[in-house]
């Protein structure tokens, strides 16, 4: 739980969005306006040594940095605070990350003849400003973009834009690039006037749902069953690319000497807590975890089940404005103190506000250096076994997978050490990564399988399938149930009186649409199409749904008027399906680029 609270701030999540719409929305890379550098200089500064090369093109030092400025004053800017170590570190790999995109698509911007000329660079730096020159204070007017004062810096002969012309000179295809796939998306008049039907047309209906058996017991499925559901399902089984990691998590080893000391600096912080020295003051001035700066304050509202059962027992004992002793964690030692009790709605119990003071255990540079050292040596005999699996075994430890995940979805397990993830999408099959070092802990990760765009394989689905073919086993066993109700409707019986008769009960959905039914027929797609397709008064039924079995009457349709109504709104409606189509081909298609790529991050290791 300690560890929950180290991390715990909506921080990480924003921070791995990030990249999304910066991408997406803006112009990609760092301008970073540089008063002071000396006008009319024109200098930018020499050129580190490279960081990384993406397919062929280099990373350089000058480059990562910039980008690293550009994403902590975003960091800045959104949370009004210095991002923590925790949160550094993800700003870190968001600005490797956006650099990474940026190489790709340059390279995918020459490679389909796209260029930028004198006049679009002039006009583009004239007219469309890259946010981050128009977030500068000098450009700023009470927290807002001024364009005259942003004018008036370009009409001043004494400053230098060919630093922010060659970026944009470089960064012009990219834009251009993004522009022409975007508009190859096209949208027809009937896919539009069936999306308006989708959204107006209404109908209000009453339905009887037949759950499945879910008392009986029921043999195992059989590998037939399996494969039926398989090819039943095959073409909704479809993902874009994913990697699968076996990793091998290592927590760093702190000598007694370490652990003595920082366990002495926090029962230290207590005391003088408990006399009365102000926490927000000692957290501001002592702490190492996230928002120190303002005094240690979680930026969320806890429940005691959040903190764990070892937490949560010692923190539902205080009372506001009290505090816990120093208690150990991964690491460090963590002293929280009760703000306060804040009622919430729905919930059994009052939420928890709470402050943090977080001391790190501190080891010694020797110490990190062999356990660094030995892990190396596990790496290398990782390699030669070609199992990460088995070279942890020898030295009795243990590995985990990670389950499948995408680019844009990295697991919670590799929140501490985001490198691994960057290093899977370019990495083979069975190949080892370096050792990657978090705040407080190694690891090290082997491809275990990669999943290219398209058809799920079988192999990779046997539970899911296992759980799909034993559902409709279940689906199955309430048939008899759904045939006594089809056989009463047959013979003229009303719906309501024939279930009624089963110990059924029939429910009514009010003035719902196809793409919003109502939630209670969210799992029968097929019943809702039905009764859009039926005329009122009209009982359809059977039909199987995964969900089970149901039968529906139609009490009343609307359809959506294609007139002036329909002219109204197809403006607005084509530009969000547009915006959505948008989106989806270009998180694919960047996910596709990532997975394909050569990436060589040398600030990891000299060699893979």
């Amino acid at each position: 739980m300690l560890r929950y609270l180290r991390v715990g701030s909506k921080h990480t999540k924003a921070i791995w969005w990030l990249l999304t719409v910066v991408t997406v929305v803006t112009f990609l890379g760092g301008f970073v306006f540089l008063f002071g550098m000396g006008a009319g200089s024109g200098e930018v500064g020499g050129r580190p040594g490279v960081l990384g090369v993406v397919d062929g093109a280099p990373i350089t030092g000058q480059e990562f940095q910039t980008a690293l400025a550009t994403q902590r004053d975003a960091f800045r800017r959104q949370y009004g605070s210095e991002p923590s170590d925790m949160d550094e570190k993800n700003v870190e790999m968001q600005a490797w990350r956006s650099l990474v995109t940026q190489k790709m698509l340059a390279r995918a911007a020459r490679q389909a003849g796209i260029k930028s000329h004198d006049r679009e660079v002039v006009l583009t730096l004239e007219t469309s400003p890259p946010p981050e020159l128009a977030t500068q204070p000098e450009f700023q007017t009470d927290g807002k973009f001024d364009p005259e004062k942003y004018r008036a810096a370009l009409r001043n002969p004494n400053l230098s834009w060919a630093p922010f012309e060659e970026l944009t000179r470089r960064q012009l295809p990219v834009r251009k690039l993004e522009e022409r796939m975007m508009s190859s998306l096209k949208l027809s008049e009937p896919e539009l006037a069936q999306a308006y039907h989708e959204r107006f047309d209404r109908a209000s209906a009453t339905v009887v749902a037949i759950s499945p058996d879910l008392t009986a017991k029921l043999p195992p499925p059989q590998p037939a069953d399996l494969d039926r559901v398989y090819q039943e399902y095959k073409g909704r089984f479809n993902a874009g690319p994913r990697v699968d990691l076996e990793i091998l998590v290592v927590q760093k080893k702190y000598s007694d000497e370490d652990v003595r000391v920082a366990r002495q600096t926090a029962q230290i912080l207590v005391d003088r807590i408990r006399k009365g020295e102000d926490f927000a003051q000692l957290a501001k001035d002592n702490s190492e975890g996230p928002a120190a700066d303002r005094g240690g304050v979680i930026d969320r509202t806890l429940q005691l089940a959040d903190l764990g059962p070892d937490l949560g027992p010692k923190v539902g004992a205080l009372q506001p404005g009290q505090v816990t002793d120093a208690l150990p964690g991964p690491g460090r030692f963590v002293i929280l103190k009760l703000l306060e009790r804040v009622p919430q709605p729905g919930q059994p119990t009052p939420g928890l506000r709470l402050a943090q003071i977080i001391v790190r255990i501190h080891p010694t540079e020797d110490e990190l250096r062999a356990q660094g050292d030995e892990l190396q040596k596990l790496r290398s005999r990782a390699r030669t076994l070609k199992s990460l699996g088995k070279a942890a075994a020898e030295k009795g430890l243990a590995t985990a997978r990670t389950g499948y995940f995408d680019p844009n979805s990295p697991p919670q397990g590799l929140a501490t050490v985001p490198e691994a993830a960057d290093w899977a999408y370019g990495a083979k099959q069975g190949e080892v990564s370096p050792v990657f070092e978090g705040t407080d802990e190694y690891a090290i990760a082997q491809v275990a399988a990669r999943h290219e765009s398209g058809p799920v394989s079988r192999d990779m689905l046997g539970e899911t399938l296992r759980q799909i073919a034993e559902m409709e086993a279940r689906v199955d066993r309430a048939k008899p149930v759904a045939d006594r109700l089809a056989g009463a409707l047959a013979q003229g019986r009303p719906l309501e009186e024939a279930a009624r008769e089963l110990g059924l009960t029939a429910f009514t959905v009010k003035d719902m649409t196809r793409a919003q039914p109502d939630p209670r027929l969210s799992a029968a797609p097929e019943l809702v199409g039905s009764l859009f397709g039926t005329t009122p008064g009209h009982t359809v039924g059977p039909i199987r749904e995964p969900a089970g079995w149901y039968f529906a009457r139609l009490d009343a349709r609307t359809l959506a008027p294609m007139d002036s109504t329909f002219e109204k709104t197809k403006g607005a409606l084509a530009s969000e399906i547009l915006a959505t189509r948008q989106r989806t081909f270009f998180s694919s298609w960047l996910e596709d680029l990532r997975m394909k790529a050569k990436v060589q991050d040398m600030r990891l290791s000299p060699s893979r």
